[in-house]
């Protein structure tokens, strides 16, 4: 089964490390295996479990549009999540590894749909990336192949916008400087997200 990671932020940027097998579920497996990582990472560094079978279960719980809701617990923690994959990428040469983003809720932690991606290729760090919904950006902050909303306060906005909008662009740079951009579609994130909120409540 091939694995990825749910980013969450590193200890500056005051989120834990959850790490949760997610690709396959993009291929319509219902079960994938979830870690979570220690809840206090190191200062500056994005630590992550590897996901390992048997350590707990992913559920799909729905499915609309280009979109998948997700549950997962572990012990008494409990990790929701909407996901998509995006649907083109720029430069091609990158097609071979997909762009994905999350909409996820860990409500031990009192997180409520934390905006994240996982790029699946090494970002330039200490500078901005964009995310583009219609007439609106979003700076983006990266850590390894993961990026977040430079300023977690805009999520809600961010999150309204991504509700009411019909494509996403994120625009990044990539270690070796080179500008990328993945595209998404935005149909079905609503309910999706919505699914994701009520499991976690």
């Amino acid at each position: 089964m091939i694995s990825s990671f749910l980013p969450t932020r590193d200890a500056a940027l005051s989120r834990s490390a959850i790490a949760l097998g997610l690709v396959a579920g993009l291929f319509g497996v219902a079960t994938l295996p979830a870690e979570a990582a220690p809840a206090k990472p190191k200062p500056a560094a994005a630590t992550a479990a590897a996901a390992s079978p048997g350590q707990g279960q992913a559920m799909l719980l729905e499915s609309a549009g280009k979109w998948q809701a997700f549950s997962s617990q572990q012990g008494r923690s409990k990790v929701c999540y909407a996901l998509s994959k995006a649907e083109t990428r720029i430069p091609t040469n990158l097609k071979d590894v997909e762009g994905l983003l999350f909409v996820s809720s860990r409500p031990g932690e009192g997180v409520r749909n934390e905006i994240s991606f996982v790029m699946n290729f090494d970002l330039k760090e200490g500078v901005e990336h964009q995310a583009i919904i219609g007439n609106e950006r979003f700076a983006l902050v990266a850590k390894g192949q993961n990026m977040w909303l430079k300023n977690p306060a805009e999520e809600p906005r961010m999150l309204d916008a991504l509700r009411r909008g019909a494509g996403l662009e994120v625009k990044g740079t990539s270690k070796r400087g080179n500008p990328t951009s993945d595209k998404y579609s935005l149909a079905g994130i609503s309910q999706i997200v919505k699914r994701a909120e009520d499991a976690c409540k």
